[in-house]
């Protein structure tokens, strides 16, 4: 095993793990709804679009609670904000299995989004703290591979838990996840960010974002990023609908889709070998464009009437490998670009990812993507393309 301390640029360099069970709650908070969607949906008896608010509720919240947490640890410090994240996450956790209205079910979900974009932006940040950039790249690939194992069993278990004790008993997954990440942050981390902001108010914090986004590297890592994240979070948003109309049951579903999370893992493992040391920008480019093609081959298979699973498991896994190499870098790259205000770039990083998802999940069921499948998968086409053509620019800049 490599001595990392050669790569780090502080004396503390938190479990691989830690970092990763940080990101994976947030992933998990998303991945264990996705079987289910169709099943709360007639359980509740409410519309797609009332369900999708669970979802998108999530992410946006998300989203914007990265915005926040991510200049609060600049100032603050990664740990208290970390511990603070966990707090609310167990508590929204709490809300989703005990309630049953659904306006309640959303403002839960999106207490529990919060908090988990606590944890996912302080993790980064960390990374960011005590590794220098090639090495970072590494790292977050090496938390990638660990991660994305969470989402496949989530995946796995949540749809069969819910055709044998109901729906409801998926949440405790998330109440399980949330308390075990509370005393983990608890007892393992430290601090990583030795250069504290001396404060921070409205003012400062509008200087550092637009300090970042003005930018124009940081912009287009970070749009590429968020596109190809949010491409995930729509399948996870309009993939169990055509699976269902194709024949197979949620917890089918879930071992299908599983494999997308898992060739993530094959991604990853390809990065950390052999794409990051052709360059980050090449690396995140050429995952890019299998991307695309990925979304393309779904709206082909589909339209030609093909039914089987595998007709939209193999593009599924094309575009988790892809992911494998894209977020990594992606993320890295724009965290880099970000210079000194390293939580303010991981809160845009993060919370363009998550407004992504959320944004174009809620517009593909708006447009009636959850019955018409050819608007979800033309939607994910466009987004891999916007992805293409920025790293394109940052390639021919880099």
């Amino acid at each position: 095993m490599e001595d990392q301390s050669e790569f780090s640029t502080s004396g503390y360099i938190p479990p691989i793990w830690f970092l990763a069970l940080c990101s994976a709650v947030g992933v998990v908070g998303l991945t264990v709804l996705t079987p289910i969607l169709p099943l709360v949906r007639d359980d509740l008896n409410v519309s797609s679009d009332a369900v999708q608010q669970m979802f998108s509720g999530y992410l946006l919240a998300l989203a914007l609670g990265q915005l926040i947490w991510g200049p609060l640890s600049d100032r603050y410090g990664r740990r208290p904000i970390l511990i603070s994240g966990a707090v609310l996450f167990v508590i929204g956790a709490a809300g989703v299995t005990l309630f049953s209205d659904i306006q309640w079910l959303i403002a839960s979900r999106v207490l529990q989004g919060f908090g988990a974009a606590a944890c996912m932006a302080t993790a980064r940040a960390m990374v960011n703290d005590v590794f220098a950039r090639t090495e970072a790249a590494r790292q977050m690939s090496t938390i990638s591979m660990v991660l994305s194992v969470a989402p496949a069993l989530s995946l796995v278990f949540a749809g069969w838990l819910a055709e044998t004790a109901g729906w409801k008993s998926t949440m405790l997954i998330l109440m399980v996840a949330g308390v075990i990440l509370l005393l983990s942050a608890w007892l393992v981390s430290r601090e990583t960010n030795q250069n504290k902001l001396d404060s921070i108010n409205l003012k400062s914090t509008g200087v550092a974002y637009l300090g970042v986004i003005k930018k124009p590297l940081f912009v287009f890592w970070t749009l590429a990023s968020g596109l190809q994240v949010g491409v995930f979070f729509c399948l996870n948003s309009f993939l169990a609908y055509q699976y269902h109309r194709n024949g197979y049951s949620a917890s089918e579903f879930g071992l299908w889709f599983a494999l997308t999370p898992l060739f993530y893992l094959f991604g990853n493992t390809f990065n950390r070998s052999w794409f990051v040391h052709k360059g980050i920008e090449l690396a995140a480019l050429i995952g890019c464009g299998l991307s695309l093609i990925a979304s393309i081959a779904m709206l082909v298979t589909q339209s030609l009437g093909f039914t089987h699973a595998l007709s939209l498991a193999l593009p599924c896994c094309l575009f988790g490998f892809a992911n494998g190499i894209i977020i990594a870098n992606t993320t890295v790259g724009a965290i880099s670009a970000a210079g000194e205000h390293r939580g303010t770039g991981t809160g845009v990083v993060g919370a363009w990812q998550m407004a992504t998802g959320g944004i174009a999940g809620a517009l593909i069921i708006a447009l009636g993507g959850d019955q018409q499948f050819w608007i979800a998968a033309g939607v994910t086409i466009v987004m891999s393309a916007i992805s293409v053509v920025s790293m394109v620019f940052i390639y021919q800049r880099r």
